[in-house]
């Protein structure tokens, strides 16, 4: 007989998407899932057959042209804040949610601390999930990159804010720092970790979780002959037309097929006269286009990264955060791709090292090798058998 198990997530299309297969199968297996979701995500939740459970995010939509990113030492305190903003907005709105319904788990994001909260609060077994590099007390993003943390001058250290909202809830913050949750997912390979060594058996590395988009529309290169070379810095920190321009510039009068996603914060309009041979849209089914693609030019998120692994496509990478930064070394330590070397590259460099990429046999042998191992790890099948075993 089914059960109800909750999901709650942050709202963005990283964090979502690769929850998809997982929500889905545990819907063919005949439970019952409600997941916590903002509009922009309801029909793609919908359509794994779980029942969406909406609510207004407090974080800027991806149309929000005046987001920028903060600046690399200021990134984790920016981070932080919006973790503990977003549990201020979304707390309220989310617990009648499971005190009307009582879930039998709940399943949250890491960046969702309105679910960790309402677990602790409610009394529910819980499991937590995360689509990026995990840290313990041998590493963490700050460490490998040496960024210290540092509070904005006049407001309280994160911890004491984080406390002072908790206990404003009723719930004890002692019982905040030794809550545990029953299993914590990996969404990823264990070759995407650094020191994965140092994880405890908790922690399980499922693998990529990917599935059919029906929500997405299909794609198909519109010269069949000539290879096609995906642009996608993501769906946050993507507003860098002078890079995108760069990009157009770069490839006219080529061979390639160019597909530029430029996300919502961009107007096409601002990259100037594009050519024949590059299609520029706010977003793209980046699966059917990896399906053909010869290169990939990213930020390094994970989800992305995992996709172009599964498709044998190498990656020039181009991280935004820190936290993609991290990615990207491990994806030129893994031999499947490599940085591109200065932010601020010409055309013709852009141009050079993409195709001096896209004919590295190297790079070509390892995805070869990441490929047979991604096909050993569970995914979606073996996240929700990890789900099932928490239930009481």
């Amino acid at each position: 007989m089914g059960r109800h198990i909750a999901f709650v997530n942050a709202p963005t299309v990283g964090e979502v998407y690769p929850t998809l297969p997982i929500v889905a199968e545990l819907v063919r297996r005949g439970h019952r899932v409600s997941y916590a979701t903002v509009a922009a995500r309801a029909e793609a939740v919908a359509g794994t057959g779980a029942t969406v459970l909406p609510y207004t995010s407090g974080l800027p939509a991806e149309s929000d042209r005046d987001l920028r990113r903060p600046d690399r030492a200021d990134y984790i305190t920016t981070v932080r804040e919006g973790f503990l903003g977003e549990a201020r907005a979304t707390l309220p709105q989310l617990a009648p949610y499971f005190r009307d319904d009582r879930p039998d788990l709940m399943v949250f994001g890491m960046q969702s601390l309105a679910g960790r909260l309402i677990a602790i609060r409610d009394g529910l077994p819980a499991v937590q999930f995360q689509s990026f590099q995990a840290a313990n007390e041998h590493w963490s993003i700050a460490r490998h990159l040496g960024l210290t943390v540092t509070p904005r001058p006049g407001l309280p250290e994160h911890q004491v804010q984080l406390h002072s909202f908790v206990a404003a809830q009723g719930i004890d913050p002692d019982a905040v720092r030794a809550f545990q949750p029953l299993a914590q997912l990996l969404l990823y390979p264990r070759f995407m970790q650094f020191r994965a060594e140092t994880f405890s058996e908790r922690h399980h590395f499922t693998g990529p979780c990917t599935g059919p988009r029906p929500f997405q529309s299909r794609w198909t290169p519109p010269d069949p002959e000539r290879p096609v070379v995906l642009v996608s810095l993501g769906t946050v920190y993507n507003r860098v037309p002078g890079f995108y321009r760069t990009c157009v510039e770069a490839f006219r009068d080529s061979s390639w097929q160019v597909v530029l996603a430029v996300g919502e914060r961009t107007d096409p309009a601002e990259l100037g006269p594009v050519p024949d041979n590059v299609t520029v849209a706010a977003s793209v089914p980046q699966l059917d286009v990896l399906a053909y693609a010869a290169a990939f030019v990213t930020h390094a998120g994970m989800g992305g990264i995992l996709e172009a692994i599964r498709a044998g496509v190498p990656m020039l990478t181009v991280p935004q955060t820190p936290e993609q930064e991290v990615n990207a070394l491990r994806v030129a330590e893994l031999g499947a791709g490599v940085p591109l070397r200065t932010a601020s590259p010409t055309a013709g460099m852009l141009r050079a090292a993409l195709e001096d990429l896209a004919t590295d046999q190297g790079v070509r042998e390892a995805l070869t090798r990441l490929q047979a191992e991604i096909r050993t790890c569970g995914g979606a099948p073996l996240a929700a058998d990890l789900i099932e075993s928490a239930l009481p």
